[in-house]
């Protein structure tokens, strides 16, 4: 699947679009050196069926990392440090 990725209030993309879905992700300071909370606080799906959903989640998963790497390099890091954040991830 791909995903034409654009941020913004009211972003443009190349095709028609139509519904939505969503995931709200939420950071909190911790009083923990060293330590963040973070979560996703809630979630707007458009489908019900369960393959429509993975979809829409890679689609999310895009949008996001997407994001993150131009987040990161707008905020003055380097491009590869972002990536290397990512492919660093411990997943459990």
């Amino acid at each position: 699947m791909a995903t034409e990725v654009r941020h913004g209030e009211a972003p443009q993309f190349s095709v028609p679009i139509s519904g939505r879905y969503a995931v709200n992700v939420v950071g909190h300071y911790t009083n923990v050196d060293g330590l963040a909370a973070a979560g996703v606080r809630t979630v707007a799906w458009q489908s019900d069926k369960p393959a429509k959903r993975r979809a829409e989640m890679l689609a999310l998963r895009t949008a996001f990392l997407e994001w993150f790497v131009e987040e990161w390099v707008r905020q003055g890091g380097a491009r590869d440090e972002a990536v290397f954040h990512i492919q660093r991830y411990p997943f459990r």
